[in-house]
């Protein structure tokens, strides 16, 4: 089975609010974990029988129970109507949010709600709602956007004042709108962050667009884009994750299908992993010791994740709220190993979560 480690900003595994410097463990899940994703706020869990757990704050509904209470520090099953089976989650999670998929194709959203972030008319939902889109195979979140895949066209809602939506507009869009200029062929993952969104291509092409102010887009501008914009890279991109959760911040982690990871975007935390606290707005590459082969890459709000093949994870950049794991809260400025192994990880501004298999 899995078991589920936190870190950082948030609410762990007692009954309290303070932050953890090194992964703990979260109990009271019953069945066993297949997926975690983390909101700003929230840390949300998928079992295998289809069943929704979430803890963290809950003020604006975005623990799905039909409350605001403050909080919850162990984690507290969402329910959905009868027959309704989930076996997806958005990773990440949009601001004060949560977003599913079920068995039938459906999108299931609750939470805050001001700028349509979820699609939905109502600016606060407290339990999980179905919204006006089906046939969705992915969905992502951040900032007050959230993104969905479906009819093999990508679509968003919510807030669009940099261009994160992609569909040629800087307007709020309160139901799913098709983002423009992407090339045909299938998407297999979706990635959103503060104000800014991207696409991987089932060729290993990746796109993004929106908030550009730090070389978020990696085009070597610094200009908002209102739609998609290829970002250029030596190999296909095997995996990718963006980060990024308040203004002026924002960065992006590819690993390619060579082994190699690059960064770019908002350095000013350390998160690009180069050494300095410089931005770039074109790819760089990330350096790791010889013989470390990286299998999966993760970003939160100023911090940057690397899964080895080992398991064992690499952390670097803000560490504010201790979101490194690594017991301190002192900035690093290149990957540096942490005490601690899991098979998947989920970063969304200081929050973080870890899955590992355990006997």
């Amino acid at each position: 089975m899995y078991s589920i480690g936190v870190v950082g900003d948030g609410f762990g595994p007692k009954l309290t609010t303070l932050e953890h410097k090194r992964p703990s463990p979260v109990r009271g899940i019953p069945g066993t974990v297949v997926q975690i994703a983390t909101s700003n706020s929230d840390t949300y869990a998928l079992t295998a029988s289809g069943g929704v757990w979430a803890w963290g704050a809950g003020s604006t509904g975005q623990l799905g129970d039909g409350s605001t209470a403050a909080f919850a520090a162990v984690p507290h099953q969402v329910v959905f109507p009868s027959g309704v089976r989930i076996v997806r989650l958005a990773n990440p999670m949009p601001y004060n949010s949560a977003l599913v998929i079920d068995a039938t194709g459906h999108a299931w959203g609750w939470g805050f709600n001001v700028a349509h972030t979820i699609c939905l008319p109502r600016s606060q939902v407290l339990v999980p709602t179905k919204l006006p889109i089906y046939g969705v195979t992915l969905a992502s979140g951040a900032g007050d956007h959230s993104l969905f895949y479906a009819h093999h066209r990508v679509y968003a809602c919510g807030l669009g004042k940099d261009g994160e939506l992609g569909d040629g507009s800087t307007v709020v869009s309160a139901r799913p709108s098709p983002v423009v200029g992407l090339p045909g062929g299938r998407v297999t993952a979706l990635v959103s962050s503060w104000q800014g969104s991207g696409a991987l291509m089932a060729n290993g092409s990746y796109f993004d667009w929106g908030f550009n102010r730090g070389g978020q887009l990696g085009d070597g501008l610094r200009t908002n884009s209102d739609v998609p914009v290829r970002v250029p890279l030596p190999a296909p991109v095997r995996q990718v994750f963006q980060g990024g959760s308040k203004p002026d911040n924002g960065q992006t982690l590819a690993l390619l299908t060579d082994g190699s990871v690059w960064a770019w975007g908002d350095g000013s935390r350390g998160q690009l992993g180069i050494g300095s606290t410089l931005s770039r707005s074109r790819p760089v590459r990330v350096n790791f010791p010889s013989g470390v082969r990286i299998e999966a890459v993760a970003s939160g709000g100023d911090s940057s994740y690397a899964l080895a093949v080992s398991g064992r994870l690499w952390s670097w950049g803000g560490n504010d709220y201790g979101q490194l794991g690594n017991g301190t809260t002192s900035l690093v400025l290149r990957p540096e190993r942490i005490a601690a192994s899991f098979q998947r990880i989920s970063a969304t501004a200081t929050n973080v979560a870890g899955l590992k298999l355990v006997s």
